[in-house]
């Protein structure tokens, strides 16, 4: 129950991290938010998919975001920030824990 119980605070805590990263960082080019942590490599990793290439503002807003969650990490990991271009066209690619995805109507039509 410990081994569950540790997965669920990890999960919750990335979560939040990234979360509160993003509070004012949401460009409107942004289409999904997602983040993972490697014990093994001491690697969190950061991941914003983005409406096609992203902008320069866009590109600020999640390094702003990736430095907050950053911070909450002991000094001896690494920060591996991941900007993707990903189109409407085209498919998305979450790390393990999806934080934020944008509304677009055009995904949900049957």
């Amino acid at each position: 129950m410990q081994d569950v119980d540790e997965e669920v605070s990890r999960r919750q805590a990335l979560e939040f991290y990234l979360m509160r990263g993003l509070w004012g960082e949401v460009h409107p080019q942004l289409r999904q938010a997602s983040i993972e942590a490697d014990r093994a490599t001491r690697t969190v990793r950061v991941r914003f998919e983005y409406d096609g290439e992203p902008s320069p503002d866009a590109l600020e807003c999640g390094s702003c975001a990736a430095s907050e969650v950053f911070a909450c990490f002991p000094a001896t990991w690494e920060l591996d920030e991941q900007h993707v271009a990903a189109p409407r066209s085209g498919g998305l690619s979450q790390l393990e824990y999806l934080v934020y995805l944008r509304w677009e109507p055009e995904r949900y039509v049957e």
